[in-house]
């Protein structure tokens, strides 16, 4: 489906956003793919995005929006593995990625530095940034400009990213 418009730039959680566990608590090394969209863990836990995860990241790259990797994870290098050994249409799902920004801090610190790094200062100033998180103490990004969108506890579905760039269009008209 195509929107009104979309924003310059779509931040996204990792954990309990873009797939079903904690990459610090609930992954145990070592990994290792067993398909292009399913890698298990040395507990045999199957590693994989939620199911529309793929589909929205390719409408945003189709779409020229810059895409933003921002998690609070331990463990950036579970993370990394994973959406390298993860693909989207025969390419690592790290490369849909224009900007990552992992580590501890808050979720402010991280979209202000990925714009720094994407020359897109202005853009978050004008409120050209969605962030898509599932922990609501987030919403706190919106003191920098970002507009929050709260993944519920499925994921991120079509529906609620539809909802929310829509909710974004009417803000920012």
């Amino acid at each position: 489906m195509v929107l009104e418009r979309y924003p310059k730039a779509v931040v996204l959680d990792l954990d309990y956003t873009l797939w079903p566990f904690w990459c610090d608590t609930h992954v145990v090394r070592p990994l290792k793919a067993v398909s292009d969209v399913v890698v298990i863990d040395s507990c045999n836990l199957e590693l994989s995005f939620y199911e529309e995860v793929e589909s929205i990241l390719l409408e945003l790259k189709e779409y020229d929006v810059k895409i933003i990797g921002a998690s609070r994870t331990g463990t950036p290098d579970i993370a990394k593995d994973l959406l390298t050994m993860l693909h989207i249409r025969g390419n690592p799902a790290i490369t849909y990625f224009d900007c990552l920004e992992w580590g501890t801090g808050s979720k402010t610190r991280h979209i202000q530095r990925a714009a720094k790094k994407l020359k897109l200062t202005k853009e978050l100033a004008n409120g050209d940034f969605v962030l898509f998180d599932d922990e609501k103490r987030n919403r706190d990004v919106s003191s920098i400009n970002c507009h929050f969108i709260h993944v519920p506890n499925e994921g991120l579905t079509r529906h609620t990213f539809i909802q929310g760039l829509r909710a974004w269009n009417k803000a920012t008209k």
